[in-house]
């Protein structure tokens, strides 16, 4: 198991452990050693990912006492993008527009330090996409699970956070996602990309997502008109 691999393994047990309310602000989390042997992974690792969530202000270290859940925490970037069943039409296509030029550059970076237990886990991933693409939900969780993927794989912690909050806000969104294009469009173009990630070609790569990402703003916005007809139509008495 590579190093980042073991160093997310820990990142997420303890995200998950105060995000379920288990260990509270101010708690006391497991000591360095107990993590490593409940996780199966080395202190370096717990380090690692102990450093990183201090950097974000999740956790503290305090010399000779131990390390504690802050009283901010990550979530406070969350309750940015909330309540995410009220987002508008607006706002939607405003985070997918963002996502043109993030997703490209993920490509990139992905490409540069991913390994192939990573290429595997996306292979593995866009099959789940095609055996489900009757299945709406179940399409569209793998769908964003492929683009946190190459997120992790970047190897940058924020481009990992802020794909996560992207990904968590357009799955609530999915049923209008889904009518703007459906899930065939999404096989295409995640075959496509994978077809290049796998034959190394970073340009094509990065170029079929950002076409990805553009043809479903595209789709969007034809509903998001058609909708703006109805409505107008429905105010005039229908004329």
């Amino acid at each position: 198991m590579s190093q980042n691999k073991a160093s997310d393994i820990v990142y997420d047990f303890i995200m998950g452990k105060i995000q379920e309310a288990q260990w509270l602000p101010d708690t006391k989390i497991w000591p360095e050693n107990r993590l490593a042997d409940e996780l199966g992974v080395s202190r370096v690792a717990v380090r690692d990912a102990i450093q990183k969530l201090s950097a974000m202000s999740v956790l503290r270290k305090v010399q000779g006492s131990g390390t504690y859940v802050e009283n901010v925490g990550i979530n406070t970037l969350t309750d940015t993008l909330a309540p995410i069943a009220a987002i508008s039409d607006q706002d939607l296509l405003s985070i997918m527009e963002f996502r043109v030029f993030f997703e490209y550059g993920n490509i990139s970076l992905f490409m540069n330090r991913c390994t192939r237990d990573e290429i595997e886990l996306l292979e593995e991933n866009y099959k789940a996409m095609v055996a489900n693409k009757n299945s709406p939900e179940v399409f569209h969780k793998a769908d964003y699970e492929f683009h946190n993927i190459i997120a992790k794989g970047t190897g940058n912690l924020f481009v990992t956070r802020i794909s996560e909050l992207c990904m968590n806000v357009l799955l609530a969104q999915h049923e209008r996602i889904t009518r703007s294009l459906g899930p065939s469009i999404g096989v295409e173009d995640h075959g496509l990309i994978l077809k290049y990630i796998k034959e190394k070609d970073q340009k094509l790569a990065a170029l079929h997502m950002e076409r990805h990402i553009e043809r479903i703003i595209s789709g969007m916005k034809s509903t998001l008109t058609t909708h703006l007809q109805k409505a107008d139509k429905k105010l005039n008495g229908g004329r």
